[in-house]
């Protein structure tokens, strides 16, 4: 090849160059994006200054206590796949003073892509191993829609409705707000009865009580990352006889997101926010926008080649021998 053939090249190397990676960002480097991880390790802490909790040891109602939920989230990349992942949980519902109120752990696994629970892997929650999870297991998918979602809730065993809300700024970061209130459900009959007194009942009477909860849970969830940036919770527990009626507030509290558990998420979904803007919208429309300036330069090399002095009578003149045209006259 030529010096010449090689410039006249140029521009149509560039241009294929430019429109491949146009597709390829936006389809397969963004798209092969959008999956779940199989690590994972994340813990997060949804505090109240003041809750109120029945103290089992005692059998006193406790007011105006600060209480911690503490959500350790891990994965376990041997038991997941290219489709698949399984993520393990604990959630230690805690006082100021470390005593436990409520526990929870559960082993899930779900599509990488969608975020829906699949049925396989061992999974389980708490002792349970026959339950079946259903729904969104830990987050929203990546590109979360302003619309429902279906999702598990560990502390009431179902799967519930995850309604959009509306749009919100969480520390200037762009987030839709999603919402669940459900319940009072049944969620366990307590193994050991309770005295009467505790109940407002004789006191001499021990009294068989189920745990009835219910639940408000709001998300903030950054749409791009679908990751959750502020959690809030409020929940009522309460101690139920076999008449149906509430005897007790065993539990309530209003629960949300610590600080600073905040500001490191706003910060996590921030950087994939801008990461996946730059890689799906505008590094795209760059390299478009380039190739269509290059088009213009392919064609004017392209009639160069055909046209070096302004007409193709001319470029077969200057093509033929000066004697073969004195022989042609």
């Amino acid at each position: 090849m030529t010096r010449e053939q090689a410039l006249r090249t140029i521009p149509y190397v560039v241009l294929a160059f430019l429109v491949t990676m146009a597709v390829l960002l936006r389809y397969y480097v963004y798209g092969n994006s959008l999956m779940l991880p199989l690590e994972q390790r994340r813990i997060t802490h949804l505090t109240a200054p003041a809750a109120t909790y029945l103290d089992t040891a005692t059998f006193q109602v406790r007011t105006g206590v600060p209480v911690t939920d503490t959500v350790s989230l891990y994965g376990d990349p041997v038991a997941g796949d290219a489709h698949t992942a399984v993520w393990v949980e604990f959630s230690s519902l805690e006082t100021r003073y470390g005593q436990r109120i409520d526990y929870h752990e559960r082993r899930t696994a779900f599509d990488r892509h969608t975020g829906l629970s699949v049925d396989c892997c061992e999974a389980y929650i708490d002792t349970d191993t026959a339950v079946r999870q259903t729904g969104l297991a830990f987050r929203l998918p990546y590109g979360a829609e302003p619309r429902g979602y279906p999702i598990f809730d560990t502390v009431l065993k179902r799967q519930v409705t995850l309604r959009y809300e509306g749009e919100e700024d969480v520390e200037g970061l762009p987030t839709y707000r999603y919402s669940y209130t459900v319940g009072p459900a049944k969620v366990e009959d307590l193994p050991d009865q309770v005295p009467g007194k505790v109940l407002g009942l004789p006191a001499w009477k021990l009294v068989s009580v189920a745990r009835y909860v219910r639940i408000t849970r709001t998300m903030w969830v950054e749409p791009e990352s679908g990751l959750p940036v502020r959690v809030r919770e409020q929940r009522v527990d309460t101690l139920r006889t076999p008449d149906q009626v509430d005897r007790l507030v065993s539990f309530q509290a209003d629960l949300a997101t610590e600080p600073g558990d905040v500001d490191a998420q706003v910060g996590e979904a921030a950087g994939y926010r801008r990461w996946a803007i730059m890689i799906r919208d505008v590094f795209p429309v760059v390299c478009l926008a380039l190739a269509l300036a290059v088009i213009p330069v392919a064609l004017a090399v392209r009639l160069r080649r055909r046209k070096p002095d302004g007409s193709a009578a001319a470029q077969d003149e200057q093509q033929v021998p000066g004697h073969d045209l004195a022989d042609a006259g």
